[in-house]
């Protein structure tokens, strides 16, 4: 599954999926092909909707969007049609399972939710706050022979610079990561001020599994509530895709808590 996981977001979901709460793992197949034929499948796809990927990076960068390409608004950010087919497309070449419209859609209401968090906490992350971070994805990636070949050969099948992968693949990936780790990070400090978490800095207690599995619970909680307090419209030309609000359930990581 990890390896699958650098179609889906490369360094970026590989590094830090685990430990801020965002994961596909409810969804990924049984592996049936090799990590090479899964990079070339993901890469294909870029290669073949280049404008998918154009048009999703300038949702993430709040660029307008026009109306008839608005799916639904949360909390006044866009899902475009552009993100919703790119992030299906991208995952049923990385080889995950049922990704239908309605799954994408929550996945993509519940991340809107964790961007608006943060625009509301004021900890949207700066340009240079993701732009280090994608230095820090690149001396990895400089050191580390495997990343290297699976990147390159991403590159190729895509029919991409390494710049360009770095600049518009990555930085839609890395400005979402850091975004949602900003908002947990936040969340957290914002349970430990108030009492309703136990602080890890604290003489009192080591980092152990039982507080970090706390911090999780608390974070969920905090999704949850957020996306039951949702009420957002699907425009009409999408009506009949599925795009369903889900309140079931979490789509992204913790959805089983």
């Amino acid at each position: 599954m990890i390896k699958k996981l650098l179609v889906v977001g490369a360094l970026t979901t590989l590094l830090i999926t685990v430990s801020i709460g965002i994961s596909y793992q409810n969804y990924y197949a049984d592996q049936k092909k090799s990590v090479e034929e899964y990079i070339k499948l993901g890469g294909e796809f870029i290669k073949n909707n280049p404008e998918l990927l154009s048009k999703s990076l300038e949702v993430v960068e709040n660029k307008l969007v026009n109306y008839e390409d608005v799916v639904s608004n949360v909390d006044l950010l866009p899902i475009s049609i552009a993100e919703i087919e790119f992030r299906k497309g991208i995952n049923q070449a990385a080889g995950f399972g049922d990704m239908d419209d309605k799954a994408i859609f929550n996945i993509l209401v519940e991340e809107k939710l964790i961007m608006s968090y943060a625009i509301k906490n004021n900890v949207l992350p700066t340009k240079n706050e993701i732009d280090d971070f994608i230095k820090s994805e690149r001396l990895v990636f400089e050191k580390t022979e495997e990343f290297q070949k699976f990147i390159n050969n991403f590159c190729t099948a895509a029919n991409m610079s390494m710049e360009d992968y770095w600049n518009t693949y990555e930085y839609y990936n890395a400005f979402r990561i850091v975004t949602f780790k900003k908002a947990y990070d936040y969340s957290i400090e914002t349970g430990i001020k108030k009492g309703e978490l136990r602080d890890l800095k604290s003489d009192k207690y080591t980092l152990n599994s039982d507080i970090t599995s706390e911090y999780d619970k608390y974070w969920i909680k905090i999704k949850k509530e957020m996306k039951n307090m949702t009420s957002l419209k699907v425009n009409k030309q999408y009506s009949n895709r599925g795009f369903i609000l889900d309140n079931s359930k979490l789509y992204t990581f913790g959805g089983e808590v």
